[in-house]
């Protein structure tokens, strides 16, 4: 149950760093739609990180857009716990296609057993936040780097349902 709702997680935070490439106020990326998520595999790497094979599921009915430089942070009372960044990748123009995408997580230094132990409860990870950054590339060149902070989980959990 637990792992189920870490999963969840990681696969809400990929799936709002598509979503929130759509946001840049052009039209087409607006209707930007992921429609599938999962973990195809999860393989450590140390003690404190893991990297995960993703499939995700986008419609993208517009423009080619290419993601780049996308980290996102996880923070419990101001205090960062971890980092998810992922590789680059480029959503084709006018396709509906299923994307193989490589991510990685790693736990801040300063993040201990009890803090990671205290987020199993379902209220406590709901008042974590994310910081979100990426740079977004139009097949035209035009290009925005795009940064959300304080992105409630809660809200997250609610759109990955």
């Amino acid at each position: 149950m637990k792992n189920k709702r870490f999963m969840t997680l990681i696969v809400a935070v990929v799936t709002m760093i598509i979503c929130l490439s759509g946001c840049s106020g052009i039209k087409k990326l607006e209707d930007i739609k992921v429609t599938s998520a999962n973990i195809e595999s999860m393989t450590p790497d140390g003690l404190r990180g893991v990297r995960l094979g993703l499939a995700v599921g986008v419609d993208n009915p517009g423009v080619q857009v290419s993601l780049s430089e996308i980290s996102c942070s996880f923070k419990h009372s101001g205090k960062v716990l971890g980092m998810v960044a992922v590789d680059p990748f480029t959503l084709h123009a006018r396709t509906e296609e299923v994307y193989n995408l490589k991510a990685d997580i790693s736990l801040s230094e300063n993040t201990s057993l009890f803090d990671l132990g205290r987020l199993m409860n379902k209220a406590v990870l709901e008042e974590a936040v994310v910081d979100f950054s990426a740079n977004v590339r139009l097949k035209g060149g035009i290009s925005r780097k795009l940064v959300y902070n304080d992105i409630p989980v809660k809200k997250l959990l609610e759109t990955a349902k």
